[in-house]
């Protein structure tokens, strides 16, 4: 399996060579411009929200949620999940979609569903590429949050779906979440619990597949915290986060602990600036909240907090926030940036 999931790899990387060596000049883009349409190397917006980034044999994957253009939250925008490629985290390929919410009404993955957030992993003992995301099943609206859980042999699919299970040991699940992989190799999955909104925290199987035991509560998380995402940055665990709003924007919120299950220690609101395009400054995160922390391949201490801005009744249109982020001692600052590249991190 080893060598056919590098030589697929290898056939990626070589297509996305060829790709990129036909594409119009036009579609080339020089930097990251937060806010603005992100377009792929075709001329297309970027439809992959919620999502994350993995790195994987030389490209870059980013993951999101395929919304439908005209349709809105409350009639059931979510389409699967959309998959692109890059090899310098501007220019992204359209990879397809990975798995889609199309199946009869009888079953989980059903137009009518809602999905979100989707986070992929990869699991170099079962050699696996383990894709979950939070599914609220059919006529059920937010009773009860499951996370779904597919695996596929290639980055890019097609990822095959194996179950669904409720985190937190709550009868209700969990909402928000980050698959968190330690540098042993450990798989945590760290969330809002349903109902009461304690943040939690539950090790995986070492297939990553379920859960291993009980949940416990990470000591010094506010309460109602969500859209978690999280590094390890030295022996130090750091996290970004918001409040509870719904679609609406709220305050973005920082942690820093020894340990992942705690304590915590917070730190207020670590982003500052105003975003020109919606006139929304810090105390609303530019509008936009946090999905993930992505690490930037072969440079030192160099790391992008990737925000969404929701439009739930237009999600198609929702847009993209990356910024770099700096760090003083523990703390992880986020300033606006007009326009930026990964020379940045250079400074």
């Amino acid at each position: 399996m080893a060598k056919r999931t590098a030589r697929n790899t290898g056939v990626l990387l070589l297509m996305v060579v060829c790709i990129s060596g036909t594409q119009a000049a036009a579609q080339h883009q020089d930097a990251i411009t937060p806010g603005q349409v992100w377009n792929d190397v075709t001329g297309n917006p970027i439809n992959a929200h919620g999502g994350c980034v993995l790195f994987y044999q030389g490209l870059y994957y980013w993951y999101g949620e395929h919304k439908i253009e005209g349709l809105s939250e409350t009639t059931h925008a979510d389409g699967g999940v959309h998959c692109y490629a890059s090899q310098d985290l501007v220019n992204w390929h359209d990879m397809g979609m990975m798995i889609r919410l199309d199946r009869p009404e009888n079953e989980d993955l059903t137009h009518e569903c809602n999905s979100d957030r989707p986070k992929v992993v990869y699991n170099a003992t079962t050699r696996d590429f383990v894709l979950f995301f939070k599914l609220y099943l059919r006529g059920m609206k937010s009773q009860a949050g499951f996370v779904a859980v597919a695996t596929s042999a290639s980055p890019t699919g097609p990822f095959v779906y194996r179950h669904k299970f409720l985190g937190g040991n709550s009868p209700e699940g969990t909402g928000d979440f980050a698959m968190f992989k330690d540098d042993d190799g450990s798989l945590y999955h760290l969330a809002v619990r349903k109902p009461d909104k304690a943040f939690v925290i539950g090790k995986m199987r070492d297939d990553y597949l379920l859960p291993e035991g009980e949940y416990t509560v990470c000591e010094g998380v506010t309460p109602k915290t969500e859209a978690p995402a999280l590094i390890k940055r030295g022996d130090e665990y750091l996290m970004l986060a918001s409040g509870s709003s719904g679609w609406k924007p709220n305050a973005a919120r920082a942690f820093s602990a020894k340990s992942l299950q705690g304590p915590w220690t917070g730190y207020g609101n670590p982003v500052s600036g105003a975003n020109p395009n919606n006139g929304l400054g810090a105390d609303l995160t530019f509008g936009g909240q946090s999905n993930f922390i992505l690490g930037v391949e072969d440079r030192e201490d160099a790391y992008i907090a990737m925000f969404d801005v929701n439009k739930p009744e237009h999600p198609f249109e929702s847009g993209y926030i990356w910024l770099p982020i700096f760090f003083k001692g523990s703390e992880m600052h986020i300033s606006w940036q007009d326009s930026w590249d990964l020379r940045i991190f250079n400074k």
